[in-house]
C-alpha cells in the first residue's frame, strides 16, 4: 500500500508525541537559564496567560458553565445556516433621500441589518423617505438612542403596517447613558421603558426594546471582567426599575439585548462573547427565567478606543481580526466600524471594506456554518470561566455597594475604569502595548485622507402641520397613555428632539461624574500634530541627527531602533552613514542643523567616544540635545555628567520623550 493510501491515525503512529516535560525544557533552553513564568502574561484583567498547557489541561478538565447551551448556536438542527449573524452597518447623515439611497446600495450588497442613530431633527416624514423601498420584515434595525420611546414612536408613525414584522432593537440603556453624560431623568426613562415594553408586546413583538451596553466602558478604557460585570449590574438594575413599574421577568427578559464592544484582544474578545451568554443565564435563572428567556442576544460592535486617526489603513486589519472574534464567539450581530470613521463620515469604499469583511467570513471562511467554532479549546473556555467567574464577582462587589446606579454616584466605576485606561495609556506609551502605525511603525510619508463632498441639507417641512398641541397633550399626558400621544405628535411633525423634550423636561435628573472616553491614539496623534505645523512654519519636519559610530554591525540595530522610536513623533531622521572619528561625527552633525543628536553604537564603545563626541557638539552649539541609543546600567551616571541628556532603550517611555524633545525644540 503506498503512503498515500495509509489511514491518517497510521501516519501520525509513526511519530512519538513530545511530553510536556520535553516541551518544558525546550523552552527553558531557549530561555537560556531565565525562568519559564517569564514568559506569563499577566491581563489587563489579573488573568495570567501561562506559555505552556499541559495534557491534563483541556477543556473537559473545566466545570460546565451555567448557560452553556444558550452561548452555543444550537443543536444543527435549531439552526437556520441559511441565516447566520447579521452583517450590521451604521448609515448616517442629515439628508434622509441620500440616506435612502445608500441604504438601498449596502444591503443589495450584502448588508443584512442596521444601525441608524436617528437625527435629532428628523420627522416621522424624513423616515418614511429615508426607509422607502426597504422591507423592514427581513432588515432588522437597531437604534441607538438616548430615550427609548421618541425613535419607536416615530417608526410607529412612519411605517405602522410594519410594526408586527419589526425586528433588531433600540440601543438604549438608561444607566450607561448616565455614565457617559453624566445627568439623566432615570425614573422618567424607566417609566417610559415600561410604558413601551407594554406597548410593544402587543405592536412589535420581535423587537428588543431596552439594551445593556457595557461597550461603553470599553470605550473609555474598561476591560473584558468590567464589560461583564457591569453588564449584569445593569441587567439587574433594569430588571428591578420594571418590575417595580409591574413587569415580570417574562416579559421583560425577551425584550433585552447585550452590546458588547470588540477589540484587537482576539482570544479575551472570544471568551468575553461566551462568557456573558453564561452570566446572563445565570442571571436571568436568579429572578426565575425559564430556559428561553436565559439565551442572550447578543450585538457586538467595534471599539472606537482601539482606532487610529493614525495610518488609518491599518483599522481594516483590526477590524477583520475583531469581526473573526465576534463571529468565533457566537454574536447574534456584528458592527464593523468604516476604517476611516474617526475622520470622515465614511464613503462607498470604506463602508465597501467594513461589510465585506463579514461576508468573506461568512461565504468563504465559512465560520456560519459551525455551531460554536471556539468550543473545545483550552485557552478560550479557560479564559471563558475566568471571565465569568471574576465577572460575576465584580456584579457582586457593585451589588454590595448599592447596585450600578449607587456605585456611579460614589465613583466606583468612574475609578476602576479610569485605572484600566491609565495601564493601557502606560503600556502604549512604553510600546509593550504596540498600535501599528501609532506608536511603533509609524507610516513616514502618510498624508490625511481626503473628505467627502458635503452632503445637502433635508429642508425643513414649513407651514404644513403644527405640532405644538399634539407636543402639549404628550407632556401632560398620563404614563399610561403616553406612546400613543407620542405617535400621536409625530403623526403630526414633531421632530425626535421635540418629542424627547415634551416627555422629559422638568423630570428629575440623577447627576454622576461622566466617564471620559479613551483613545489609544489620541497622544500620539497630538505629537504627530506638532510635527506637521513645526514643519509648516520651517519648511521641513523637526530633525535629528544620527551619530552612528564604527561600521554597520556595530550601530545598525540602535540606529533602526532610534529611527523607529523618533519617527513616532514625526521627526525626519538625518543619517550619514556610519563614522570610524569622533571629529568626522561631531562635524557632520553640526552641519546637519539638527537640534538633536542620538549616539548609536555599543555599550562597548561608549565609554570612549561618549565624551568627546558630547563635548564636541556641545561646545559649538550649547543648545543641542544629545541622547544616548541604549541604557548600559553601570555606565548611566558617567553619560549623565559627560552631557548627555537622555537614553532611549526597549521599555523606555517613547510618548514622554518624545513629547519632552518637542517641547525643548518648540521653545
Amino acid at each position: 500500500m503506498s503512503n498515500a493510501a495509509q489511514p491518517e491515525s497510521s501516519l501520525f503512529a509513526e511519530f512519538a508525541p513530545p511530553t510536556h516535560e520535553e516541551w518544558v525544557a525546550a523552552a527553558l533552553a531557549s530561555l537560556k537559564g531565565k525562568p519559564l513564568d517569564r514568559l506569563t502574561h499577566l491581563t489587563y484583567e489579573g488573568i495570567p496567560i501561562e506559555p505552556l498547557l499541559g495534557p491534563a489541561a483541556t477543556a473537559d478538565s473545566l466545570p460546565p458553565a451555567p448557560g452553556q447551551t444558550p452561548y452555543r448556536r444550537g443543536t444543527r438542527s435549531e439552526v437556520n445556516l441559511d441565516q447566520p449573524w447579521l452583517i450590521a452597518q451604521q448609515i448616517e447623515g442629515s439628508d434622509p433621500a441620500q440616506l435612502n439611497e445608500q441604504l438601498k446600495h449596502d444591503l443589495a450588497r450584502g448588508q443584512t441589518a442596521v444601525t441608524w442613530p436617528i437625527d435629532a431633527h428628523f420627522t416621522a416624514d424624513h423616515i418614511r423617505t429615508i426607509l422607502t423601498g426597504v422591507t423592514l420584515a427581513e432588515v432588522p434595525l437597531f437604534i441607538p438612542s438616548e430615550h427609548g420611546l421618541p425613535p419607536m414612536a416615530l417608526l410607529a408613525a412612519a411605517r405602522p403596517d410594519d410594526l408586527a414584522h419589526l425586528r433588531g432593537g433600540l440601543l438604549y440603556d438608561p444607566v450607561t447613558w448616565l455614565a457617559g453624560e453624566g445627568s439623566l431623568p432615570l425614573e422618567a426613562m424607566y417609566d417610559a421603558t415600561a410604558v413601551l415594553t407594554r406597548w410593544a408586546m402587543a405592536n412589535a413583538p420581535h423587537l428588543h426594546t431596552l439594551a445593556v451596553m457595557p461597550a461603553l466602558y470599553r470605550q473609555c478604557g474598561g476591560h473584558a471582567v468590567q464589560e461583564i460585570g457591569l453588564m449584569l449590574a445593569t441587567a439587574v438594575h433594569h430588571i428591578r426599575q420594571l418590575q417595580q413599574r409591574g413587569l415580570d421577568i417574562s416579559q421583560i427578559a425577551p425584550r433585552l439585548l447585550a452590546v458588547l464592544g470588540l477589540d484587537s484582544d482576539f482570544f479575551m474578545t472570544i471568551a468575553k462573547l461566551r462568557a456573558a451568554r453564561s452570566v446572563w443565564a445565570q442571571m436571568i435563572a436568579a429572578f426565575g427565567g425559564n430556559e428561553t428567556a436565559q439565551k442572550l442576544t447578543l450585538h457586538s460592535h467595534t471599539s472606537e478606543s482601539s482606532r487610529s486617526r493614525l495610518d488609518p489603513h491599518v483599522n481594516m486589519l483590526r477590524a477583520t481580526t475583531e469581526a473573526f472574534a465576534a463571529a468565533l464567539g457566537g454574536a447574534n450581530s456584528i458592527q464593523i466600524s468604516p476604517f476611516d470613521a474617526l475622520e470622515r463620515a465614511a464613503n462607498g469604499f470604506s463602508r465597501r471594506i467594513a461589510r465585506n469583511v463579514q461576508l468573506i467570513l461568512q461565504d468563504e471562511v465559512n465560520l456560519a456554518q459551525l455551531l460554536d467554532p471556539a468550543g473545545g479549546s483550552y485557552l478560550v473556555e479557560s479564559l471563558t470561566d475566568e471571565l465569568a467567574q471574576r465577572g460575576w464577582a465584580l456584579f457582586q462587589e457593585i451589588e454590595a455597594v448599592g447596585g450600578v446606579v449607587a456605585a456611579l454616584q460614589k465613583g466606583v466605576i468612574q475609578q476602576q475604569i479610569e485605572e484600566t485606561a491609565a495601564a493601557r495609556q502606560k503600556d502604549l506609551a512604553t510600546r509593550k502595548a504596540v498600535m501599528v502605525g501609532t506608536n511603533m511603525y509609524p507610516n513616514v510619508g502618510e498624508k490625511p485622507l481626503p473628505a467627502p463632498e458635503s452632503e445637502g441639507i433635508w429642508p425643513t417641512r414649513k407651514g404644513e402641520r403644527d405640532p405644538q398641541p399634539a407636543l402639549a397633550q404628550l407632556a401632560a399626558a398620563a404614563p399610561t397613555d403616553q406612546m400613543a400621544r407620542a405617535v400621536a405628535a409625530a403623526e403630526a411633525g414633531a421632530t425626535l428632539a421635540q418629542l424627547s423634550e415634551a416627555l422629559f423636561a422638568g423630570a428629575e435628573t440623577v447627576v454622576v461624574e461622566p466617564l471620559r472616553p479613551f483613545h489609544a491614539d489620541a497622544p500620539f496623534f497630538r505629537l504627530r500634530e506638532w510635527a506637521g505645523a513645526y514643519a509648516e512654519r520651517h519648511g521641513h519636519p523637526p530633525r535629528i541627527f544620527l551619530a552612528n559610530m564604527g561600521p554597520l554591525r556595530q550601530h545598525k540595530a540602535r540606529a533602526d531602533f532610534t529611527r523607529g522610536f523618533f519617527e513616532v513623533g514625526g521627526f525626519e531622521i538625518v543619517d550619514s552613514g556610519g563614522f570610524a572619528e569622533v571629529e568626522t561625527a561631531v562635524a557632520a552633525a553640526l552641519a546637519s542643523g539638527a537640534p538633536a543628536v542620538v549616539i548609536c553604537s555599543t555599550d562597548e564603545t561608549y565609554p570612549e567616544i561618549v565624551p568627546p563626541l558630547v563635548q564636541g557638539i556641545k561646545q559649538q552649539q550649547p543648545d543641542a540635545i544629545v541622547i544616548l541609543a541604549g541604557y548600559p546600567k553601570d555606565q548611566v551616571e558617567a553619560h549623565k555628567a559627560a552631557g548627555i541628556d537622555a537614553f532611549i532603550h526597549f521599555g523606555a517611555d517613547c510618548l514622554a520623550l518624545n513629547e519632552w524633545l518637542q517641547e525643548i525644540i518648540g521653545r
